[in-house]
């Protein structure tokens, strides 16, 4: 006998779906759920031909590279607190000033 089986001796065995009310016990005003339409939802917006790093201008990933180089290797700078040194702070401004993408 486990020590389980010895907790357990003294409980109510419990009957499947015994707290679940009948259909004949719910009241008839109570009202139901159906579906009546489908919801028509708006399709997804357009993506834009750059929305990600790979796509972006040369000038942006490189204010992007250059930033992140300085901010893993400079013991001053803090990026999740915008904590920066001098260059850092220069850095971070370049890379935020950069559009990422290509006007025509």
């Amino acid at each position: 006998m486990s020590l389980l089986s010895g907790l357990l001796d003294h409980m109510p065995p419990t009957i499947a779906g015994a707290d679940k009310p009948t259909m004949a016990n719910r009241t008839p005003d109570r009202p139901r759920l159906l579906l009546v339409d489908r919801i028509e939802r708006p399709g997804q917006l357009p993506a834009s031909t750059y929305t990600n790093a790979a796509n972006a201008a040369p000038e942006w990933r490189h204010a992007r590279d250059q930033y992140l180089n300085h901010v893993m290797t400079c013991r001053a700078c803090y990026a999740p607190t915008a904590r920066h040194c001098l260059a850092g702070a220069d850095l971070r401004a370049d890379y935020e000033n950069t559009p990422m993408e290509l006007h025509p």
